[in-house]
């Protein structure tokens, strides 16, 4: 795992971007996640969709062309890339919204074969509006850069990360998490 690395940031979208991306995620959610099955042992409010990929890759692919080539150049990980069978998550936070230190990994039930881990979670901020709080953190660095609309962040999905309480607006992602073949 390359630490020199852990995250990376990008703007990707222009505001007017933004709002058609959203408009077009509204029409494709598939289902609301459960946080009490996502989130075991950490604080995580706020809600919580399932999108399928493949409807949003025409508005999308500018975002996931760049997590690929953020992968290539700067993580260098084994990445299946096969958008065409992903689901995205769509993530609302409100105010008090949050999602305390957790890393992204499979859970042992979802991946008993053993075959595939997560290797990146890439996010792309779609608020539409001015938020307060709601900084991304990692365990090995500060924010640099204010996350905001239109703006792509790769970071790598074991590297432990958090999202701090939104004190006011609504803080809107999208996450794709890139998965490979199981860490060796």
């Amino acid at each position: 795992m390359n630490l020199e690395y852990s995250s990376s940031t990008f703007q990707c979208f222009t505001f007017k971007q933004v709002k058609e991306i959203n408009k077009e995620i509204k029409k494709n959610i598939t289902e609301k996640e459960e946080v009490s099955k996502a989130a075991q042992n950490t604080s995580k409010k706020g809600d919580f969709f399932h999108i399928p990929c493949l409807p949003l890759m025409e508005l999308i692919h500018p975002w996931l062309y760049k997590c690929q080539q953020a992968n290539r150049d700067l993580f260098g990980y084994d990445i299946y890339w096969d958008f065409h069978l992903e689901t995205l998550n769509y993530n609302v936070y409100g105010e008090n919204g949050e999602y305390d230190w957790h890393i992204d990994a499979n859970n042992q039930n979802s991946n008993k074969a053993g075959v595939l881990d997560i290797k990146l979670t890439c996010l792309l901020n779609l608020s539409e509006e001015p938020y307060e709080g709601g900084e991304f953190y990692t365990i090995t660095s500060k924010p640099e850069v204010k996350f905001t609309t239109g703006m792509g962040l790769i970071t790598t999905s074991l590297i432990a990360h958090k999202v701090t309480p939104v004190t006011k607006g609504e803080r809107i992602t999208l996450t794709y998490f890139a998965n490979g073949p199981s860490w060796r």
